[in-house]
């Protein structure tokens, strides 16, 4: 493997991610629900603090691996809802 190639993720960057998915330890943003399906579900049922606490443990890898899994997520209901809606 060609480790020059890899780009080495910057503290802003990261920084950047942690903000843009931190709204996901409160709500879904498809439905604005909490659905029991969701990785996240029993996180969004702690109190704030807790929820903090954890969202702030995570590594990078994490948080790579959960806005993965959000994007894959939302699309999937996005098309499934498209879907219900075609005549």
């Amino acid at each position: 493997m060609d480790t020059a190639a890899l780009k080495k993720t910057s503290p802003q960057e990261i920084n950047q991610l942690r903000i843009s998915l931190l709204s996901l330890t409160e709500t879904c943003p498809v439905d604005e629900c909490n659905p029991e399906d969701c990785p996240l579900h029993l996180l969004r049922k702690m109190n704030s603090g807790k929820r903090l606490h954890w969202f702030n443990a995570l590594e990078e890898n994490d948080l790579v691996y959960l806005a993965t899994y959000h994007h894959v997520c939302m699309n999937i209901k996005v098309a499934s809802k498209s879907a219900e809606n075609f005549p």
